[in-house]
């Protein structure tokens, strides 16, 4: 082989080589509402105080997708239960172990998220939370945001849902990464305004700088 075709032979080679890297790349799963049992994230609120979120375990179902129980741990105790299936993060329950009784089950499951998430997806829903008042949400994904909290800066995925219904409108805004999940909030209406942000999480997948 002379040198010219040895040369054409590399840069052939070479060629493939970062087609398959790319390829890999692109179908690498996305997902940025992570459910592992044992992963636990740690959230400090703006006002003041925090909370923790941690998967308990995974419940399988035959002839469905598994469940997930997450449980939020602040003043108070909420365990919530999720399940992936048919392109959506859903939410099926949230009970408070602290208040006998005090539960509610969405019935359909509730469209939580889109799963992955898109630049431009819309959802709505209505239902009624654990007190039994009815909330309107109207969801919509932004685009991808910079945001820079206490655990580091991430890449992440703003989404804003619009709640009515309660005594004053609220609008939400939250922004997930890929591979972490959530990583900041905020929640204004009125004269009420508040946040959260990520300050730890037990696996860790490296910011960006």
């Amino acid at each position: 082989m002379n040198r010219t075709s040895m040369l054409s032979t590399i840069a052939f080679l070479a060629s493939l080589m970062a087609m398959s890297g790319a390829t890999q790349k692109s179908q690498r799963s996305v997902d940025y509402f992570p459910l592992r049992v044992g992963d636990s994230w740690t959230y400090r609120n703006s006002e003041a105080g925090g909370y923790t979120l941690k998967v308990l375990s995974e419940e399988p179902r035959e002839g469905g997708p598994a469940r997930y129980v997450v449980e939020l741990r602040s003043d108070v105790i909420i365990q919530k239960l999720f399940s992936k299936a048919g392109g959506w993060v859903l939410f099926h329950a949230e009970s408070y172990p602290e208040h006998e009784g005090l539960k509610a089950t969405y019935e359909p499951p509730k469209q939580y998220l889109p799963n992955p998430l898109v630049a431009g997806q819309k959802w709505e829903w209505t239902g009624k939370d654990p007190t039994q008042m009815e909330h309107h949400e109207s969801n919509r994904v932004i685009g991808f945001e910079n945001v820079r909290v206490a655990a580091g800066k991430f890449r992440a995925m703003k989404v804003v849902t619009e709640v009515s219904g309660g005594a004053v409108p609220m609008i939400k805004t939250s922004w997930y990464a890929d591979g972490v999940g959530l990583v900041k909030t905020t929640t204004e209406g009125g004269q009420i305004k508040y946040g959260s942000e990520l300050t730890d999480y037990s696996f860790k997948k490296k910011p960006q700088k």
